[in-house]
C-alpha cells in the first residue's frame, strides 16, 4: 500500500467534502474532491484513486450511474466504492449492490464508524490489485513458450507457468522437488551436485528426454538462476526451460551427414592409395618406366585430391558449427 493511500471524494453539497476532509486528512488520506459524476470521471483518469466515497443522490448523474461507468471501465473496476447516501429502502441498497457497490456509509457521518470503514476498504483495494496484478502476470508467463518454475531454496516448486509442466509431465506441481524430477525422469548433462552448488549463482545446462512408445524426444535447454535479498539470503530458485529439439536435430543431422560423406569419399581415395602404393613397390608385378612415370602421377594427383577432400570436410564442418 502507498505511504498515503488516495480517496476521491464525491458530493453535489460541497460541505459534505469539507466535513469528510476534516475527518480523513489528519489520518494520512489524500483526498481528491469532484461535485458531480462526470467531475468524479474525470478526476479518475488522471489520479491513482484507492477507495471512492460516492454519494448516491446528485443531479445529472447519479451515484449509481457512476458506479456502473466504474464497474464497466477496465481500469477502475477494481476501485472499492463505498455509497455516501440516506437511503433507507432495502430496495435502492440492492440497486447499489447490484451496480457494484462494496459498502454503505448513512448521512449524517458517524466519524468512528467512517474511519473504520475507510480502513477496511482500502485494505480490500490493496489486495485486490496485487491479485489483479498476479493474475495479469500469470496470464502472461502462461502464454509463453519457454517453461518457468521458482522453486524455493530446497527446489520444491512454488510457482510454474503452463509450459514448463508440460514440458517435465507434472500434472500437480505442489510438492514437487524439481532436481529429482528431473534426474529421475531425465538425462541432465551435468550432475547433480553440480546443479544444487548454491555458490553459483547461475547455470546452464541440457535436459534430455529419450524417445519412447510414449514419447518423442525432447531437447530442453536449461537456465538457472539464484534470487538473494540485499542481505544476500536466497530467497527463490528460478529455472527456465527452452524447447531447442527441432536446433538439436537439425545439428545431430548435420553432423551425421558429414559422417556419412566422409566416410563415402574416404573409403575409396583409401583403396585408390592402397593399391598405388602396391603397385608402386612392385607387389604386382615388375613396372617399366613409362608405367611407372604413370603410376608416380596418379599417386600425385591422389595425395592432392585427398588433401582437397580433407580441406573441404573441415570447412563445411566450420560451417556447420557456425550457422
Amino acid at each position: 500500500m502507498k505511504d498515503k493511500p488516495v480517496i476521491l471524494v464525491v458530493d453535489d453539497q460541497f460541505q459534505n467534502i469539507e466535513l469528510l476532509e476534516a475527518y480523513l486528512v489528519p489520518q494520512g488520506y489524500e483526498i481528491v474532491k469532484a461535485v458531480s459524476g462526470q467531475e468524479a470521471l474525470e478526476k479518475l483518469s488522471g489520479n491513482q484513486i484507492d477507495l471512492i466515497l460516492l454519494d448516491v443522490m446528485m443531479p445529472n448523474m447519479s451515484g449509481i450511474e457512476v458506479l456502473k461507468k466504474l464497474r464497466a471501465d477496465e481500469k477502475t473496476r477494481l476501485i472499492p466504492v463505498v455509497m455516501v447516501t440516506v437511503l433507507k429502502e432495502t430496495q435502492d441498497k440492492i440497486k447499489a449492490l447490484e451496480a457494484g457497490c462494496d459498502d454503505f456509509i448513512s448521512k449524517p457521518f458517524d466519524k468512528v464508524e467512517l474511519l473504520a470503514r475507510v480502513k477496511s476498504m482500502l485494505k480490500i483495494s490493496y489486495y485486490l490489485r496485487q491479485l489483479d496484478e498476479n493474475e495479469k502476470f500469470k496470464v502472461v508467463v502462461d502464454k509463453i513458450s519457454d517453461g518457468i518454475a521458482i522453486c524455493s531454496p530446497d527446489y520444491l516448486i512454488k510457482d510454474s507457468n503452463a509450459a514448463i509442466l508440460k514440458y517435465l509431465n507434472i500434472t500437480d506441481p505442489a510438492n514437487v522437488n524439481l532436481v529429482e524430477k528431473l534426474f529421475t525422469n531425465y538425462s541432465v548433462s551435468i550432475n547433480k551436485e553440480a546443479l544444487m552448488d548454491l555458490t553459483i549463482s547461475h547455470k546452464t545446462f541440457d535436459i534430455v528426454r529419450r524417445e519412447s512408445e510414449m514419447t518423442k524426444v525432447l531437447y530442453l535447454e536449461a537456465n538457472l538462476d539464484l534470487i538473494k535479498n540485499s542481505a544476500g539470503e536466497l530467497l527463490s530458485i528460478v529455472f527456465i526451460l527452452r524447447d531447442v529439439t527441432a536446433a538439436r536435430s537439425e545439428e545431430f543431422l548435420k553432423q551425421d551427414t558429414l559422417t556419412l560423406i566422409s566416410h563415402k569419399l574416404r573409403t575409396p581415395l583409401g583403396v585408390i592409395s592402397g593399391n598405388i602404393s602396391l603397385l608402386q613397390d612392385g607387389s604386382y608385378g615388375h613396372l617399366n618406366e613409362e608405367q611407372k612415370k604413370a603410376i608416380d602421377t596418379v599417386s600425385k594427383q591422389s595425395v592432392l585430391l585427398v588433401s582437397m577432400v580433407e580441406e573441404l570436410l573441415g570447412f563445411t564442418i566450420v560451417c556447420s558449427h557456425s550457422s
